[in-house]
């Protein structure tokens, strides 16, 4: 994947005019990235206090339904969920 279409798909995420974090579930090549939990995006951390303090944890189903399947162990349980109750929505509808 060319950096153009690496930037295109991180420009889905509502978020990503103002989001400084270095690890994006969006990121086809997010493997390739260092980063400490401060670093994460949200939709990736299973993490109670941040959703305590206000920090939306759970991603958009557009946000999920842009996510490639190879980051999808990124993504927070909660989310991950989702993510496969998604695809299969969209493969029973496509039948």
């Amino acid at each position: 994947m060319s950096e153009k279409e690496i930037i295109t798909n991180l420009k889905k995420c509502h978020r990503f005019e103002c989001c400084s974090m270095n690890l994006c579930p969006l990121d086809s090549e997010a493997y390739l990235r260092k980063g400490e939990d401060e670093n994460r995006c949200p939709f990736t951390i299973n993490n109670k206090r941040k959703t305590e303090k206000g920090i939306k944890t759970l991603a958009s189903t557009s946000i999920l339904e842009v996510i490639p399947e190879c980051n999808l162990k990124m993504l927070n349980n909660r989310n991950q969920k989702r993510w496969h109750d998604l695809k299969r929505t969209t493969i029973t509808i496509k039948k």
